[in-house]
């Protein structure tokens, strides 16, 4: 089996989700989900970047990045019902998803169990994409740079340069040196 068979669901199963879900927009800067606040939603990304961030208590941090075609959920309000600890908001541009509620899709799940075996997959894959970001955004903050310029260059027309600084862990006064080195 490759890792491309774990992330399909079954055609009608597909269709059956999608049926169950309600395509919202969000403003760019706005949250989809914010710090704080129930929202037990699970979300399906069809266009823009959307932005994880946190408040550690004096400064807003960037966690990482979502694409089109990621799932994205609040662990805290989905699994634990607790307030989200992460601001999930769209980029430069407006985002649009695919909102389906916890009801209808634990009750999908409940029918259907190929529906909780494709979560787990998608689970364990989300958890496999931590791997990796740990394993590639390291070292120097030069390297790290050079690392999201190779491996994220979308993020780099889509994303403030406050926001990647926030996520590569440098003011955003010390990345325009980097960029300005990485160009000379």
């Amino acid at each position: 089996m490759n890792s491309e068979s774990l992330y399909k669901l079954p055609g009608p199963l597909l269709d059956t989700l999608l049926a169950s879900s309600t395509e919202i927009t969000v403003k760019p800067r706005h949250p989809l989900i914010d710090y704080g606040r129930m929202d037990d939603n699970v979300y399906i990304l069809k266009e823009g970047i959307v932005r994880y961030s946190w408040f550690d208590g004096t400064n807003e941090r960037t966690y990482g990045f979502a694409m089109p075609g990621t799932m994205m959920i609040s662990y805290h309000c989905y699994y634990m019902r607790r307030p989200s600890f992460f601001r999930l908001e769209a980029c430069r541009r407006e985002m649009v998803a695919l909102r389906l509620s916890k009801k209808d899709l634990d009750a999908l799940i409940d029918a259907h169990p190929e529906v909780a075996k494709w979560m787990l997959n998608l689970s364990l894959g989300q958890l496999h994409i931590n791997e990796v970001k740990m394993s590639v955004i390291n070292g120097t903050a030069r390297e790290r740079f050079e690392a999201m310029i190779k491996n994220r260059p979308d993020i780099m027309s889509e994303v403030s340069m406050r926001a990647i600084a926030s996520y590569l862990g440098v003011t955003p006064a010390y990345l325009s040196r980097l960029k300005k080195g990485l160009s000379a």
